[in-house]
Formats: C-alpha cells, sequence, structure tokens
C-alpha cells in the first residue's frame, strides 16, 4: 500500500485526504500525509479509491474530444454526457479502466516530460534545480541542516519524477506486449505463457509493486517470440490459401471475390497487421471454397442439359455420335472427381450439338425455302394455262381451287402441304393442255416460227406446242400464247 501511495501525485494524496476529512496540517508534508493515509482502516477500500483517483486525475488532464477516442476504442458508451466531469467519471467506472489507465500513462498529453508529474510539473524541474542551488549555498555557508533539508527535498523530487518517467516506459512496454500478442492464436503456448507474464505487467503497473525489469525482458522477448510464430502461420495460411484458389480457378470458377480479398490478406501482411491478413486470408478461402462448390454443382447439373442438346440434335437428324462420346467421357471424370477436365468435356459435347443441331435447321431452312420456290413456280406455270382455258370457255374450276388452296397453305407456312397442292393443280393443269390444243386448231391458233426474247433481246427462243417459250441465250421461259383478246372474242363471236 505504501509503495502505491508513494506513486501518487501530490495532488491526488491530497484530494485522498480531504475526502477522509484529514487535518490540512498533516497535508503539508508529503510523508506525513501518506502515513496518515496508511493508518486509515479498511486499506483494500482506499488503494481501491487512490487507483480510481488516480485514473481520475490522469483523465482531467486530457481534453473532451481525446476522453471520446479513448471511449471509442474501448468501447465506453459516452453517449449523452458533456461535461469532462461526467467522461471522466464514466471511464473511470469503466470495466477496462486499467487498461485505459495503462495507456493514459503511456501516453503524455504534451511533449514535455513534465507533464508526466501533473498539472504543475513543469515546475518541479525548476524546483529541483533551485533546491540543489540552495543546498550549494547553505552547505557553503555552513549551514548544514538546512543543506540537508533542501538536498532531501530535491531528491524526493527527482526520485518522484525518474519513477513516473519509468513507469511511462513500462507503459509502453506493456501496452507494445498487448499489441503483439492481440492477434495471436488463444490456443499457441508461447502465446499462452507470453499473456500470462502479460497480466502480471499489468498487474504490477497497476496494483502492485514496481515492474520487475526482468519482468519486462521476460514479456519482451515472449510477446514477440510468440508474434514471430503467428506471423508464420499467417504466412503458412498465405500459400494455402492461393492454393486453394487456384484450383478453383482451374475448375473453371468465378475466383473474383477471393482474389480480391486475397490481395487485401497480403497487403495487410506486408504492414504487420496479422489479425486483419488472418481474416482476409479466411474469407478468401471460404470465397474460393464457395466458387468451387458452386462449380461443381454447375457441372454435375449441366450433365443433364448437355444430354438434353444432344437429344434435340438427334431428333432434328444431326450426327451426334462424337457428342454422346465426349458426353460418356464426361461422366466418368466427374465420377472420378475430375470436375475442372468433365467441365471441359461437357463444354465441347454441348458446342458439338448445337452444331450439329444449328446445321440440321440451315439446310430445314434451305429445304423449306426451295420447297416453297418450287411450289411457287408450279402455281406461277398454272397460272397462264388456267387463264387461256377460262378463255375458251372450258371447265377450269379444279384447277382454279387447287391453286388457290395451294397458295393459302403456303401463306400459312406449311410447304408440304403447299407443294401438294400446287403439284395436283399442276397435274389437272395438264389436263386442260390437250383441250387447250385442240381448241387452239379449231381457232386457227399456230406457234410461232420466230421471235425476240423479252429479256436480253435475243432471237434464240424456241417455242413448244403446249403454249410456253424458252430463251437459248438468257435461259428465260415465257409463255408465248396467253388468253384470248378483245378482238379474238369479237371474230371467234362473228365466224360461224
Amino acid at each position: 500500500m505504501q509503495e502505491t501511495l508513494q506513486r501518487l501525485p501530490t495532488e491526488v494524496l491530497r484530494d485522498l485526504a480531504r475526502a477522509h476529512r484529514i487535518d490540512r496540517g498533516r497535508q503539508a508534508d508529503r510523508a506525513l500525509l501518506i502515513e496518515t493515509i496508511m493508518a486509515l482502516p479498511d486499506g483494500d477500500a482506499i488503494l481501491v479509491e487512490a487507483d480510481r483517483r488516480r485514473m481520475e486525475h490522469r483523465l482531467s488532464r486530457l481534453r473532451p474530444r481525446q476522453l471520446r477516442e479513448i471511449g471509442e476504442r474501448h468501447q465506453v458508451s459516452l453517449l449523452g454526457l458533456k461535461n469532462k466531469a461526467d467522461l471522466v467519471e464514466a471511464l473511470a467506472g469503466a470495466p477496462d479502466a486499467a487498461e485505459i489507465l495503462i495507456e493514459v500513462e503511456a501516453a503524455p498529453p504534451t511533449d514535455h516530460l513534465a507533464a508526466l508529474l501533473g498539472r504543475d510539473s513543469s515546475l518541479d524541474f525548476a524546483r529541483v534545480e533551485e533546491l540543489l542551488v540552495q543546498a550549494r549555498k547553505r552547505f557553503q555557508e555552513r549551514r548544514f541542516e538546512a543543506a540537508l533539508t533542501a538536498a532531501q527535498e530535491a531528491s524526493r523530487i527527482a526520485e518522484r519524477t525518474t519513477d513516473q518517467l519509468r513507469r511511462a516506459s513500462w507503459s509502453y512496454a506493456v501496452l507494445a506486449a498487448q499489441g503483439l500478442l492481440d492477434p495471436c492464436d488463444p490456443a499457441d503456448s508461447e502465446a499462452v505463457a507470453a499473456r500470462r507474464l502479460l497480466e502480471r505487467a499489468r498487474e504490477a503497473l497497476v496494483h502492485g509493486p514496481p515492474v520487475d525489469e526482468k519482468l519486462l525482458h521476460d514479456l519482451v522477448r515472449a510477446s514477440e517470440s510468440a508474434h514471430a510464430r503467428e506471423a508464420e502461420r499467417v504466412r503458412e495460411h498465405l500459400a494455402g490459401t492461393r492454393d486453394a484458389i487456384r484450383e478453383a480457378a482451374n475448375l473453371g470458377a468465378s475466383v473474383a471475390l477471393a482474389e480480391d480479398a486475397w490481395n487485401r490478406g497480403a497487403d495487410f501482411l506486408d504492414r504487420g497487421r496479422l489479425r486483419a491478413a488472418r481474416e482476409s486470408f479466411q474469407e478468401a478461402s471460404q470465397n474460393a471454397e464457395d466458387a468451387r462448390l458452386l462449380r461443381i454443382r454447375e457441372v454435375e447439373d449441366s450433365v443433364d442439359a448437355v444430354s438434353g442438346h444432344i437429344e434435340l440434335a438427334r431428333n432434328v437428324g444431326a450426327e451426334t455420335q462424337e457428342a454422346e462420346g465426349l458426353h460418356a467421357a464426361a461422366r466418368a471424370a466427374i465420377a472420378a472427381g475430375e470436375h475442372g477436365q468433365a467441365g471441359d468435356l461437357l463444354r465441347r459435347a454441348e458446342r458439338l450439338a448445337m452444331k450439329g443441331q444449328q446445321r440440321q435447321i440451315e439446310r430445314a431452312i434451305q429445304l423449306r425455302a426451295a420447297q416453297v420456290e418450287k411450289a411457287q413456280a408450279i402455281l406461277n406455270a398454272c397460272e397462264p394455262v388456267l387463264k387461256e382455258a377460262e378463255s375458251y370457255d372450258l371447265s377450269a374450276a379444279e384447277v382454279r381451287t387447287l391453286l388457290r388452296q395451294a397458295r393459302d397453305v403456303l401463306t400459312k407456312g406449311d410447304y408440304l402441304a403447299g407443294l401438294t397442292f400446287a403439284r395436283n393443280a399442276e397435274e389437272a393443269a395438264r389436263h386442260l393442255e390437250a383441250q387447250i390444243q385442240e381448241e387452239r386448231r379449231r381457232r386457227g391458233i399456230q406457234k410461232p416460227r420466230s421471235g425476240i426474247c423479252g429479256v436480253c433481246r435475243s432471237r434464240r427462243v424456241t417455242f413448244q406446242d403446249d403454249g410456253w417459250g424458252r430463251c437459248g441465250e438468257c435461259g428465260n421461259s415465257f409463255r408465248w400464247r396467253g388468253p384470248l383478246g378483245v378482238w379474238e372474242r369479237l371474230r371467234d363471236l362473228l365466224t360461224p
């Protein structure tokens, strides 16, 4: 208890004395004040109160903004508190008060070392120098008692200054060791031993006797060793995660998220942030595993889809033997766990099936176009025959009906039925041609002997008995005999 009280600033001791109504006369001398406080009953409660007042004393020297930052770091709720005194009281009563005290003592509010001694500590250095000058003068004056008193006072102030500076350096060491041990694996034996040393050093720094230099040395060495082992484990995790990402990529999985998390982890590792690096590598590993499993499911699900493509290609008459062979090989690869190879085989099988299906579809389209064109040509050839027959008043109702049906069916897209109706119309038109030729002979209509092509103006044209002609130069087919005109009809009426 005495050591704890001796480490307290004089202001804190006087506040403690006033709280317990100690005579003001005893507050003048520090040693007497400490003895009086030690004589108070319930020493444990006095120690707790002394630690709290020391912490409040340290915190009261900080700005409100700094107090709120400390509360945020240590997860102390300061919501609704506006006065500085309320902020100090909330931080001093926090469950993590010991950690806060170590941090505050390790981070003095000003750059001047005298700030470690209290609000008026900037005068202590000058006071020490002044007392030393007085001691020298009193010694020269042979006033030894006064010289001894001044020397003792200077020694006391200097000793208190050295002790507080040493505590600040110890606080930095404890905080640094804690920072090294934070990212370490809790199950690691070296980390467990180092944390035990950290707890001992923290307890000694806050409540116990002065921290032993050997304890600090052991703490630093143990924390550095545990941190180095943790860094090595994180590097191994980095390599393992990289391999997992490559494995997923070889399967054809999308590893963009895993790559991004891995890059973040590598950056954290380069900056010495082991915990963030480990978390990033864990995220990358999970993303890679999810991508790998998703790709495996996609490959397995695509087996039926590719089988469906092959079946469709077979239904349209495409050659599917090679695609079926690749499909069977993919099934065997999946059974053997080679999903990457299976994915490639399935892609090839699907591509072959779709190409075969597309070729058959193109052939069907070409065939349809050819059939439609053929049917249309038949209809076009039958139309002049129909008109000529009707001009001779021959019965052509059947031909006209078949032509109309063929055109209607072709318009609806049924080229097979349209071609059938067109051929039926062609057959019916052939039956009319004999009647048409007989009617021509009766009417004196003869086949032309020469003519000029209406397309290329060539005279190499030939004429057939069925009323059609053909150009020998351009191959144009034409009808040399059409329906009767008005003059021919009048002539037929007037001819007996």
